[in-house]
């Protein structure tokens, strides 16, 4: 039996702040990779290599803040396939986090399984519903911990 391994493989991470406007979805900026196994990684997008077509596994995990309440997070992988236009193919949503619940941050996670052909693109996209209409922010680290907000994803050995 011949080994096989999951390359592509990329991890990236943000290396800085975001704002973003509230209830917009936004693309997430991941400024740092961290690994890039096929140089398929760029501008915050995975771009499947022509030569390695086939079943992905992807995961994000964002951590957002607010001056004010948050009332819920939707974080979004999206999909553009080659020479096609972008769609969500997997999401998840933070409950309604009202009332005595309320609470000014959050973190998002987010994993799915995704078959890939040559030259389809995935990002990370993010809205936030925040009392008052305020902004809210993608935040990459505080005193205790980095990389809060991550991008990782690699191709599944062996399947088609």
């Amino acid at each position: 039996m011949v080994a096989t391994i999951n390359t592509p493989a990329f991890a990236a991470s943000s290396n800085t702040d975001q704002t973003v406007s509230d209830y917009t979805f936004t693309k997430v900026v991941f400024g740092q990779e961290d690994v890039d196994t096929d140089s398929a990684f760029a501008s915050s997008t995975f771009t499947c290599p022509s030569d390695k077509p086939g079943i992905y596994a992807f995961a994000a995990e964002i951590f957002v803040s607010a001056s004010q309440d948050i009332g819920s997070v939707e974080l979004e992988l999206y999909k553009t396939p080659s020479g096609g236009s972008a769609a969500s193919v997997a999401a998840t949503e933070g409950t309604d986090i009202t009332g005595s619940e309320a609470l000014a941050s959050y973190f998002a996670t987010i994993n799915h399984i995704e078959p890939m052909a040559a030259g389809d693109a995935m990002e990370v996209y993010i809205r936030c519903d925040v009392a008052s209409n305020a902004d809210f922010t993608v935040n990459e680290s505080n005193e205790d911990t980095d990389n809060r907000v991550r991008f990782h994803g690699f191709r599944l050995a062996g399947l088609s």
